[in-house]
């Protein structure tokens, strides 16, 4: 009985190492993840408005990504002015994006 006790809860330890690690993922993402407004890109270089209507610019890294709202990858220069956006940064260097990704419209 103690061997059928102790199997489950390694078992039932095992699925929750399982379970709250992609949320452990998720989380360090969002230290470096911020959401604004797009402006403008010029060569790999682009400015955004943050919430507070601040402009701020970044720099792609050589390996970014950029992704339309439909998921698509484009290019930065695809983006239209006022684009709702959401960047991804390095994390020891908030200047470097390397990813950034569409926002869809809010109904």
């Amino acid at each position: 009985m103690k061997y059928r006790t102790l199997a489950l809860l390694l078992a039932l330890l095992a699925v929750a190492v399982v379970v709250n690690a992609p949320l452990a993922a998720e989380d360090k993402d969002a230290k470096n993840t911020h959401e604004g407004t797009f402006v403008k890109a010029e060569g790999d270089q682009f400015t955004m408005k943050d919430k507070d209507g601040k402009e701020h610019s970044h720099n792609l890294a050589t390996e970014a990504k950029v992704f339309r709202a439909n998921g698509k990858e484009c290019k930065i220069t695809d983006l239209k002015k006022g684009q709702r956006i959401r960047v991804t940064t390095k994390p020891d260097d908030m200047k470097v994006a390397t990813k950034v990704e569409v926002l869809r419209k809010k109904k």
